[in-house]
């Protein structure tokens, strides 16, 4: 299988990953890394040679621009820009802008990672609607991945606890199917759930009297439960052995109490992304 499992991710979701339709937390699961190189043992040290060593780390860096909602729920698009910063390390380890992830485990094609990462939180400024909602801050996620693969098939569940920012949980469910066309050209595509628990939805759809008044919108209360359903594609052209260049394309559908706040104005999350990346 053609593992996309960081750059892309970097690619399509990182504007802060990506907050307005959840990609920090790993919603568009179509990522690019190293993942054909096994694992080192962990019977202890061994020595290696240098160029054994440098065979073992993956660094792409480069940028691009991301087509999105203003925040989640709005219907207003904004331009943005993506930094990709994306460092592996073997076939477990993997730094880019969305965090840290490393597996704790893997057997045949089942892999565990434990991850770290960032919710980027909200600002009332994101949107005419928020006005007076004040902000959701910052807020660090702890999580972990579990995921099967065979073939060119994933399927795939991850756990996320945000620490300060909303204190919110989040799980997500979902399938990946990546595939070669050609020597350069890999394409990669998704689909995954996102349910969030009554700290999440409070953050970001509830309204409170507080918020009532100072916002003008009626008083609500989200409940917990499937928050939305996401579908992406994605598609990675290699012109040599260190150019690249991908095209993203995605669209997030929000549903249950999350599509019924005062503050959607759109059901229908679409996104678009290009970057460019060298690999050293």
């Amino acid at each position: 299988m053609v593992k996309l499992d960081h750059f892309a991710a970097t690619a399509i979701g990182l504007t802060g990953v990506v907050s307005l339709i959840g990609l920090a937390d790993g919603t568009y699961a179509a990522d690019f890394a190293v993942r054909d190189v096994p694992p080192p043992a962990i019977s202890g040290p061994q020595p290696l040679e240098k160029d054994a060593f440098e065979s073992r780390w993956e660094v792409i860096l480069g940028g691009g621009v991301t087509f999105e909602p203003e925040y989640e729920g709005g219907d207003k698009m904004k331009i943005g820009g993506i930094p990709i910063v994306s460092i592996g390390y073997a076939n477990w380890l993997q730094l880019d802008p969305g965090g840290l992830a490393a597996t704790v485990y893997k057997d045949g094609g089942f892999t565990v990672d434990a991850r770290l990462g960032y919710e980027p939180g909200r600002s009332e400024k994101d949107g005419d609607l928020l006005k007076g909602l004040g902000d959701v801050d910052y807020g660090i996620t702890a999580g972990l991945r579990a995921g099967y693969e065979w073939g060119a098939w994933e399927i795939y569940g991850a756990l996320d606890k945000t620490i300060r920012g909303s204190e919110g949980l989040k799980g997500e469910i979902g399938m990946n199917y990546g595939w070669h066309m050609g020597d350069k050209l890999v394409v990669a595509t998704g689909v995954g759930a996102t349910i969030a628990d009554k700290n999440y939805m409070d953050s970001y759809f509830s309204i409170n009297a507080a918020q009532s008044a100072a916002s003008g919108l009626p008083q609500y209360k989200a409940k917990a439960g499937l928050q939305r359903v996401d579908f992406d594609v994605s598609a990675t052209y290699f012109f040599d052995e260190h150019w690249l260049i991908q095209a993203g394309a995605g669209v997030g559908v929000l549903v249950g109490d999350a599509a019924d706040s005062p503050i959607v104005k759109r059901k229908v999350q679409p996104q678009v992304s290009l970057s460019l990346g060298y690999k050293f």
